[in-house]
């Protein structure tokens, strides 16, 4: 019955097609190739499919016949039909797709779908295997149904033992459990913990209801930790001596510590006398205290690092205890601190800069050797050292030759076709998962000559990808494209913002990933926020209409770089600051200047208290030199923002 009721299902959707097929017609002023003519028929179906164009949307699939990716509008059609497809058609467009980039949502999709429809049979026939939370709530639903039991309190303990709010799927599988007297106590503690650790505090919250007596009372300690730090630090004297007690004030004086380790020290001074803590725990809160007092770049941080046992001062320790010693031009303390690291960390080139910077202030003649052997190397370390002994930047490119049979096979691969054509039509998501599939099996040398026809392609982003590896290093017109060549020169022309900055930056912001989105919101090339976009058109005179247009290059593009110009016009020029602001916030930049005056830039930018914002802004200006090395300009980007001059004798070299 099932394999008739398929068959009839797939005939009747197919005569729909060869009803519409002789209707499809293209609107354009110009002729199009047979696959752009296909590519443009597959947008107006997607297309047709977002806006519940039924029709359009059929005749879209009727028109492509042999184009590869007209699964993609079949699974759209089925997805959107789901609740009505028969289970043997779905399962069979499933198994013909497996692998594909659709499938494995379309396959939840459909999970869900029978759950919801309380098809437990079939649910449990193809969702064995399925890890979604929801599917996962729906079959214990089909198991309380059947009343198959053993077992069944345990799997749903596991749905519930999450950090998080479950979908609303498992609340009548969770009232079930509770009814049966779930959750034990001590579940319920760890749950609460688990919130409290993810900072779901709603849920947190919501969990207190669980808990009874003294473990009530201590959800109300951490809570009021989190929300009130200081003023319960100020109570914990008054609680008694156990695990969770020094647990829970470890915490609060960890919180406390990023924002006012005083305080923080102040109540470590009561409240260390007043709990047995292990060595272990001293140790671990000391350690912080030394380490927020030297990223507050305060005086006394060193003699508070060297106090730690040897086991706390580990690598980030002696970083920032370099650091501490750079703010205050104690530059005996900084070679120390490095010469205390590795020898793997010591040969890093941050810190080979920086024990050259420190030998040249002590007037070591073996300062010239440090910072001349680092000099040759093209990053941002290197660079910097060509500049302050005022040579030339060492680049040396390395050309990619095509090879016409790796790449021929390579637009022979169905998988590696399909990939470019989704990039073609705009399904970005879709055209990155199915690439990452083909790059797993490729090899050093296919991945070249693949990125070779991505570049071609426009697809810069997994062309970068591809080559990111030690072997491809130097290769970098396709390590550093120019993309968007004509978009960036104009608006950087018009706004007097250097081109080859706009580019550093768009290179470090998306890898030239034009639908690129962070998790904080920021879209685009030039991850630009909503808010931030809506305003800098405001002020410029710019079209915007919503964060949807940030995906388009040439709306990003300009708005990006009208950004920059106001930035520049905000910080005279300097773009290290306008680098922090762009990746921090002009707030943050603010504070940074009142807390660390602005003295010699590189040793700045060391001691900013922002992981993100220390390794951001130089890469800022080494992908700006590469770029300017691209544009054939002198490289001036690095020396003027960090010596504040421009070597007469700057320009790149490639010794033999």
């Amino acid at each position: 019955m099932k394999a008739r009721l398929s068959h009839r299902w797939e005939i009747a959707l197919i005569a729909c097609l060869a009803l519409t097929i002789s209707a499809v017609k293209l609107a354009g002023a110009e002729p199009l190739s047979e696959r752009e003519r296909e590519r443009e028929t597959f947008r107006q179906g997607w297309a047709a499919a977002q806006s519940g164009d039924l029709a359009g949307f059929i005749m879209a699939m009727g028109a492509l016949p042999d184009y590869p990716l007209v699964p993609y509008l079949e699974a759209e059609l089925l997805r959107q039909r789901v609740d009505q497809v028969p289970e043997a058609v779905m399962t069979h467009f499933l198994a013909r797709h497996r692998g594909w980039s659709f499938a494995p949502t379309l396959e939840t999709t459909w999970l869900r779908s029978l759950g919801q429809r309380g098809e437990y049979q079939a649910l449990r026939r193809h969702g064995r295997d399925s890890t979604d939370p929801e599917v996962r709530c729906y079959q214990a639903a089909g198991r309380i149904e059947a009343q198959e039991h053993e077992g069944l309190a345990e799997e749903i303990a596991g749905l519930w033992l999450v950090g998080r709010s479950q979908p609303e799927a498992c609340d009548p599988v969770f009232t079930w459990w509770q009814a049966q007297g779930n959750p034990a106590p001590d579940l319920a503690w760890q749950r609460f913990q688990l919130a409290f650790e993810a900072g779901d505090l709603g849920l947190a919250r919501y969990l207190r209801r669980y808990l009874a007596g003294e473990e009530r009372e201590w959800a109300e300690r951490w809570l009021n930790m989190q929300a009130r730090p200081h003023e319960t630090l100020g109570q914990a004297r008054q609680w008694r001596d156990q695990p969770r007690a020094r647990q829970l004030i470890s915490n609060g004086l960890r919180q406390l510590v990023r924002r006012e380790w005083e305080r923080a020290e102040l109540h470590w001074q009561a409240l260390a006398p007043a709990f047995s803590w292990s060595a272990s725990e001293q140790a671990a809160i000391a350690r912080e205290l030394a380490l927020y007092r030297a990223v507050r770049l305060d005086g006394e941080a060193l003699a508070a690092i060297d106090a730690l046992p040897d086991s706390a001062r580990d690598q980030q320790m002696l970083e920032w205890r370099a650091r501490a010693a750079l703010a205050h031009g104690n530059w005996p303390a900084v070679l120390a601190s490095i010469e205390a690291m590795t020898a793997a960390e010591q040969e890093q080139g941050r810190w080979r800069y920086w024990r050259g910077r420190a030998m040249a202030a002590l007037e070591s003649p073996e300062a010239l050797t440090v910072l001349a052997a680092l000099a040759r190397e093209p990053h941002y370390y290197g660079f910097l050292a060509a500049a302050h002994l005022g040579r030339a930047f060492n680049l040396c490119s390395e050309e990619l030759a095509v090879d016409s049979a790796v790449q021929a096979r390579l637009l022979g691969d169905l998988e590696f076709e399909r990939a470019l054509e989704l990039f073609q039509v705009g399904l970005y998501d879709h055209a990155r998962r199915t690439w990452n599939r083909v790059a797993r099996r490729l090899s050093q040398s296919e991945l070249e000559q693949a990125a070779l026809l991505l570049t071609a392609s426009g697809w810069y982003d997994r062309a970068i990808a591809a080559l990111n590896n030690p072997q491809n290093r130097q290769a970098y017109p396709w390590r550093f494209p120019l993309a968007e060549k004509g978009l960036v020169m104009a608006e950087a022309e018009q706004r007097r913002v250097n081109p080859a900055l706009v580019y550093g930056l768009m290179r470090a912001e998306s890898a030239m990933q034009r639908d690129a989105l962070s998790p904080a919101g920021a879209r685009g090339l030039l991850q630009l926020m909503p808010g931030t976009a809506r305003e800098v058109a405001r002020r410029n005179g710019l079209a915007y209409n919503g964060a949807g247009d940030l995906l388009d290059p040439a709306t990003n593009i300009a708005l990006g770089v009208a950004h920059l110009a106001e930035l520049e016009e905000r910080y005279a020029g300097n773009w290290v600051l306008v680098a922090a602001a762009y990746n921090a916030g002009i707030n943050a930049v603010a504070r940074w200047l009142e807390e660390r005056p602005l003295a010699a830039p590189d040793i700045w930018l060391e001691t900013l208290p922002y992981h993100e914002t220390r390794e951001y802004v130089p890469r800022i200006l080494a992908f700006a030199t590469i770029y300017e090395w691209q544009l054939a300009a002198k490289p001036g980007v690095l020396a003027a923002n960090m010596l504040g001059r421009v070597s007469d004798s700057g320009r790149f070299a490639c010794p033999e």
